[in-house]
């Protein structure tokens, strides 16, 4: 059994032994063993602010518990059947979902300009933001097509569409929770699970 001098001590040495211990009396003599002598300047060392600050090249995962959720109203015990086809607000277990999907990250660090592009389409309110969503997706508008036939897209669009809907993919088998047979409807032949 480790007997420390103080609580300071214990607190500060915890994790090594201290240097000014107890011995354990023999059966010649009942006497304790004297503590060691140390030097005050090695027993007591001034703390450094920058000892106290966790490392920030690589900060731990933050747990789900501190994140500040957004509000999520309780369900009715009895919906309203007008309201059945309406979009239902997302549920506290889909935003966890979406908070821990390796899809979600493995998407956002394949893609860095995604970032960048959701920025500036939530930076945009009202039909501006409704017209850059279709245009960043790829999805048909009347205003895209010329001569009834799709507008080209650069390489950079492309990459933009690919990158916003292997995002949009991955979210919602977040929020559905990977059910078979559901998937988004992209309007151009091309339907991703």
């Amino acid at each position: 059994m480790i007997v420390y001098c103080s609580v300071g001590c214990f607190k500060s040495h915890k994790e090594r032994i201290c240097v000014q211990q107890v011995g354990v009396s023999s059966s010649i003599s009942d006497a304790p063993a004297p503590p060691l002598e140390v030097p005050v300047e090695e027993s007591i060392k001034p703390t450094d602010s920058s000892e106290l600050l966790p490392s920030t090249s690589n900060p731990p995962l933050r747990r789900l518990t501190s994140l500040n959720w957004p509000y999520v109203p309780e369900e009715s015990a009895y919906p309203d059947p007008l309201k059945r086809n309406d979009p239902k607000p997302l549920q506290l277990r889909q935003y966890e979902a979406i908070a821990t999907s390796p899809a979600i990250r493995k998407a956002l660090l394949s893609h860095p300009s995604l970032p960048t592009l959701l920025r500036s389409i939530d930076s945009l309110r009202g039909a501006d933001r409704e017209d850059a969503l279709q245009r960043a997706l790829g999805v048909s508008n009347a205003d895209d097509l010329v001569g009834g036939r799709k507008k080209e897209m650069s390489r950079e669009e492309e990459e933009e569409r690919d990158a916003l809907r292997a995002l949009a993919e991955a979210v919602e088998g977040a929020v559905r929770g990977g059910k078979e047979g559901l998937g988004l409807d992209w309007g151009d032949g091309e339907q991703e699970e």
